[in-house]
């Protein structure tokens, strides 16, 4: 009697079973079961300067070295101050948490001071229910290493550039000095200038014609000079 029992219940329980599993919900991936994520930048520059800065991107230490990447994650990206840029195509096919560390390069341009900030992003891809079946979705969190607990809701780099200022030059107090360096003068002897409108007196040479005609004359006022004295002396002895 016992036995037919036993039978009986187990034969009861199995339906039951089988009815229960029927009834539990069935998920089926959608047919593009992926998604497509992408982590934006932005990099912040105090002052001019047309510089490019390099912003990089690995996976954490502690992450799968063959998780998903980026398309620039060879070469990272280049932006401008006060420019804007993003990580493309980060290509997810399961759901889970995948970790990233972004930085940005320090460059060798001088005056500037690049931010050092190193940011800890995780993308973090669930399951996501569509009338087409289950697909995948991503969220991005991330925080800085100085302050682990505070999620940022950026990334973002600020650089300062901050050349000293040129020197303001101090008033002349010979304004004549700069006036005959620029001029060439520097250095030589000035020109006298002639007092009262006298011909200042130079070293150049007189013409040859204009020497000879003083020659001339003077050798003729001295034969008249002669013959003068002469005549007068004959003069006084007739006397």
């Amino acid at each position: 009697m016992n036995q037919a029992m036993r039978k009986l219940s187990g034969l009861l329980v199995l339906p039951v079973l089988l009815a229960a599993l029927l009834m539990l919900p069935v998920s089926a991936k959608a047919e593009g079961y992926e998604c497509f994520a992408e982590l934006p930048v932005h990099v912040d520059l105090n002052g001019e300067n047309d510089e490019q800065f390099h912003v990089t991107i690995q996976c954490a230490p502690d992450a799968d070295p063959s998780q998903p990447m980026p398309d620039e994650a060879k070469d990272g990206l280049w932006i401008a101050g006060d420019g804007d840029d993003a990580f493309h195509n980060f290509h997810f096919t399961e759901p889970g948490d995948y970790k990233y560390i972004v930085t940005q390069e320090c460059g060798d341009t001088a005056y500037m001071t690049y931010d050092d900030v190193v940011y800890t992003v995780i993308i973090q891809v669930t399951n996501l229910e569509t009338e087409s079946g289950t697909t995948l979705q991503y969220q991005v969190y991330a925080n800085t290493d100085d302050d682990p607990d505070t999620k940022v809701s950026e990334l973002s780099f600020l650089n300062t550039y901050a050349p000293p200022a040129p020197a303001t030059p101090k008033p002349d107090d010979h304004p004549e000095i700069e006036q005959a360096i620029k001029d060439g003068t520097w250095g030589s002897t000035p020109t006298p200038k002639p007092a009262n409108g006298l011909v200042p007196q130079t070293s150049d040479t007189l013409p040859l014609t204009a020497l000879v005609v003083v020659l001339i004359v003077a050798a003729v006022a001295i034969v008249a000079l002669v013959v003068l004295r002469k005549r007068n002396a004959k003069q006084n002895e007739q006397k």
